[in-house]
Parts: C-alpha cells; sequence; structure tokens
C-alpha cells in the first residue's frame, strides 16, 4: 500500500561526488541502482535496473549516495557474473575526478491512467498532482560531458495516437492522481506536474487516460529536494473532442523558492494540443 506521509528530510541522490583512483561509489535511486567505479583511463558504469514495470513497485523510495565505497563491497561486484547487472565502460586517456547524477524527465510523453475513474462535470476545473519516474544522467560536471542516461524506472512502451498510423510512442504508467498535495508521498525519483483541467463542454468529461507532455517541461528543486515541473493546464471544448493544452511558465506556486535543474528535452510553442484524454489521441504543436 502506497503511504501518503512525505519522507522526512530525504538526502538527493543527485549531485557531484569526487572519487580517486581505483574506487567507486554506490547510488541507489527509487528501485534502480548504480555503482560507477574510476581508474586511472577508465570510467566504469555498473546499473542493476528495476525489475519490470509488471512486478517493480514504481514508489520504491530510496534514496542515497556511498562515495567512496569500501574496497572489498567494489571489487566482489566487479568480479561478480551477474546477468541482472548491466556494465558499461568509457575510456580515456586521464580520468576526470568529479562525476555527477543529474534527474531528467522522459524523453517521451507520459500516458497515465487513474487508478479510479475521475469525471470532471461541465464548467468544472480540477487540479491533479501527478508523478513521473525519472532519467538518471551520468555527467562529467568539469567537462561537460554526458556518459549515459539510465531511466530510474522502466514504465511500459504505449502506443497514443487515432490510429495506427496517426499517434506517437509514449510511456505508460498508473497513477492515483491526487486532489491534494499533503497527500501525494514525495518520491525523490519521481517528478510532480500540477495538472489543472478545465472542462467547459455541456457533458461531464471523464478522464481515463492523460497524456503528459514531459518531453516539453523542465525540472525544477525546491531546497527541501522536492522535484517538480512546470504546471500544465488541459481546457477541454464542446468544439473539439480534446483539449488545448497551455504549459505555463516558470515554477509552479506549490514549488517555493524551487531553482530550475534541466532545460526541457524539446522547445515547443506554449500552446499544444491533445485529441483526447481517453483510449487513443496525440499530441502536437499547435
Amino acid at each position: 500500500m502506497e503511504s501518503s506521509e512525505p519522507t522526512s528530510d530525504p538526502t538527493p541522490w543527485w549531485g557531484p561526488v569526487s572519487l580517486d583512483v581505483e574506487t567507486g561509489g554506490r547510488w541507489n535511486v527509487g528501485p534502480s541502482t548504480l555503482w560507477l567505479y574510476r581508474t586511472e583511463r577508465e570510467w566504469r558504469v555498473l546499473h542493476r535496473p528495476s525489475p519490470t514495470a509488471e512486478t517493480a513497485d514504481p514508489m520504491a523510495d530510496r534514496s542515497d549516495v556511498t562515495a567512496p565505497l569500501p574496497s572489498d563491497e567494489m571489487s566482489a561486484l566487479l568480479d561478480t557474473e551477474d546477468d541482472t547487472l548491466h556494465t558499461s565502460r568509457y575510456s580515456f586517456g586521464e580520468t576526470e575526478a568529479r562525476i555527477s547524477l543529474q534527474p531528467a524527465l522522459a524523453d517521451r510523453s507520459v500516458v497515465s491512467r487513474p487508478e479510479h475513474p475521475l469525471y470532471v462535470p461541465s464548467d468544472e476545473s480540477v487540479t491533479l498532482y501527478l508523478s513521473t519516474a525519472l532519467w538518471i544522467q551520468i555527467v562529467l560536471p568539469d567537462s561537460n560531458r554526458k556518459l549515459q542516461e539510465i531511466p530510474s524506472f522502466r514504465m511500459s512502451d504505449t502506443w497514443f495516437g487515432a490510429s495506427t498510423v496517426d499517434g506517437e510512442f509514449c510511456y505508460a504508467t498508473r497513477t492515483a492522481g491526487r486532489l491534494r498535495l499533503d497527500r501525494l508521498p514525495r518520491r525523490l525519483h519521481r517528478a510532480v506536474t500540477p495538472l489543472r483541467i478545465r472542462n467547459t463542454a455541456s457533458d461531464p468529461l471523464a478522464l481515463e487516460r492523460v497524456q503528459l507532455p514531459v518531453q516539453h517541461l523542465a525540472l525544477y528543486a525546491t531546497p527541501t529536494h522536492q522535484l517538480w515541473t512546470q504546471g500544465v493546464t488541459m481546457t477541454h471544448s464542446a468544439a473539439e473532442e480534446g483539449a488545448d493544452v497551455q504549459i505555463r511558465s516558470g515554477p509552479p506556486a506549490d514549488a517555493e523558492a524551487a531553482k530550475r535543474l534541466q532545460e526541457p528535452r524539446e522547445t515547443t510553442k506554449k500552446s499544444l494540443f491533445t485529441s483526447t484524454f481517453s483510449a487513443v489521441g496525440t499530441l502536437f504543436a499547435s
């Protein structure tokens, strides 16, 4: 059962770390675990991904860094033949001492399916607080080079479109869609988006699936390490089957004193359109 109580005083997993030659560190990020190991001419990335979307707990609340890692633990890991461990090696003439993990939003839209049916009556609006899993970027801050990025939780692939031709690949996830911020658990491998939905049509609007364009959103962090995106407003009218989508400027009002961590992956006009909230739909610049 997902806890509704926020974690107090969380330790952020992102930020730069310095490692000596022949030393490594461990990062726990939600359901994923990473190890980074430095030699004189190589950075090695070892990643144990989250289980499949069907068996993993996307809300697994882990956020901690152990660096440097005890040498015996790191040696055992480097010698293991564990098939669940994915290893990547990056060769350099001379390795930099500092390496950094950074959070990033997904590289595709995320389609969220509420756990329970939700209807917005005519001439009403509602704000849902949605959380989506983050990607982990591994970068060398001194030379501003990105080695790789890894999803903290492997969401399922889905097609979202009016047909098999008209649409796009997205990630799929289930969400509680909290109506109150204080009921949303704090998870440092997930970012919160305030989504305001306005229904100006004469009939109630059924929210079966909502497509959130996270690749067009910036990422912010508050002084208490809560991660946020810009607010998004979707307006449904009688004249359209779908909704106009507006991305607000700056951090949301709920994210007091938040600072920008990441720019949007894709630039776009301020106005977008989603063709439906239900089983089919697509998102495109207007």
